[in-house]
């Protein structure tokens, strides 16, 4: 529990003891768990409280949002699922197709978001490297595949 504490006292801007209610996804994400945007309506819409929370309102929301998302996504498994578009097994992906899965599968992504997750990554000849994109850009280690 301290570190669900250490990440709410962080985005506590104001030093009062409460977070932006409209931080708590980014509080959420900065222990590793990955709500879906339906979920994060569901939890928001319970509260009753006002524009802040307080760590007493913040512990019980993260434990749902916690037991709902399960465990986290190793970085094997996103290798796995990018090794898909690697149609030469060079572990290259066609940039293009790689935009289209996240603005058009599953928890669909806007031009922004899918522009500020490839801000920065190095395309050659229309293509990034899956191993660098998933260091670099998801913040997961190499080490970690066996996870």
């Amino acid at each position: 529990m301290e570190e669900v504490q250490d990440v709410f006292h962080f985005h506590d801007t104001v030093g009062d003891g409460k977070i932006a209610a409209n931080q708590l996804p980014a509080a959420l994400r900065a222990m590793m768990l990955n709500p879906t945007e339906a979920l994060l309506d569901e939890v928001i819409k319970k509260r009753t409280g006002g524009a802040r929370i307080t760590i007493e309102e913040f512990i019980p929301i993260y434990k749902k949002v916690e037991a709902a998302c399960g465990r986290s996504t190793t970085l094997k498994e996103f290798q796995t699922l990018l090794s898909h578009f690697d149609r030469d097994g060079n572990g290259q992906i066609p940039i293009v197709e790689l935009k289209s899965m996240l603005q058009n599968g599953g928890e669909k992504m806007s031009n922004q978001e899918v522009d500020n997750l490839l801000f920065g990554v190095e395309v050659i000849d229309g293509k990034i490297n899956i191993n660098n994109f998933l260091n670099n850009h998801l913040q997961m280690g190499l080490q970690e595949t066996e996870k």
